[in-house]
């Protein structure tokens, strides 16, 4: 009976059992932080699926995924579609895809990066399926309001499974319970007693085993977040290109 329960499971990477984690339909990058890898099926973000942050409207989600972003190829376009807060260009770097060039090195380059600042809910979505649609882009990273229309979520998760980029949907704390995203993960911050900043992560969907305590992360830079920048305020010359959905 196991032996064909472990044929059965093998058969698709979907299927997997409450003790074991799913195999990754495709590849996975590592997110940067050893402790959570461990804890992510795969052992690190999986490319071509909707991962959902849940998280306060701060630059806590950034301080997370910058180390995995940032060692992608700096060619490829880095897609921020309606983030709260003006980005901070020069933290987002990159490795030359030609010589494989790390992004921790003293030359890497700086990523290509495309802000649009998008004005309403469906806009927002027409701007992220258009980047996941693209096909040259590395990473597309949506801010999404706590309630979306599920269809429109399943659609993005759809179009993510037929691209090559990572996918992030950074959403409110306590946002709709029901979300096709593979890896629904929560954020908070703190500071310990000698002033340490620690991202506190609580896994709430992955495929496999619940993960029941959060995961104490101590990020490589806590990107403080510049003033919000209202839609009729001119952007300084060194500021990304921004774009309108």
């Amino acid at each position: 009976m196991a032996s064909a329960l472990r044929s059965l499971l093998d058969l698709h990477p979907s299927l997997w059992t409450g003790k074991h984690y799913a195999h990754a339909a495709g590849s996975c990058l590592s997110s940067g932080f050893d402790a959570l890898d461990a804890e992510l099926p795969g052992g690190g973000w999986p490319i071509g699926s909707l991962i959902e942050l849940q998280a306060p409207q701060d630059s806590s989600a950034l301080s997370l995924l910058l180390p995995a972003l940032n060692t992608l190829p700096a060619e490829r376009l880095r897609i921020l579609v309606a983030p709260p807060y003006q980005p901070m260009q020069q933290r987002w770097r990159g490795a030359s895809a030609t010589t494989g060039q790390s992004a921790t090195s003293e030359n890497a380059l700086a990523a290509r990066l495309i802000w649009i600042r998008s004005q309403h809910l469906n806009d927002t979505l027409w701007a992220s399926a258009q980047a996941l649609r693209h096909g040259h882009c590395a990473a597309v990273l949506s801010w999404l309001p706590a309630h979306v229309p599920f269809a429109s979520l399943r659609q993005l998760q759809l179009l993510a499974n037929q691209s090559d980029s990572l996918f992030f949907c950074l959403r409110p704390a306590h946002s709709q319970a029901n979300s096709p995203a593979l890896l629904r993960l929560d954020l908070q911050t703190r500071q310990d007693q000698q002033g340490q900043p620690w991202l506190d992560v609580h896994i709430r969907k992955r495929r496999g085993p619940p993960c029941k305590d959060s995961i104490a992360l101590a990020p490589h830079h806590i990107l403080m977040p510049p003033t919000a920048i209202p839609s009729h305020v001119p952007m300084p010359a060194t500021a990304p290109e921004s774009a309108y959905a």
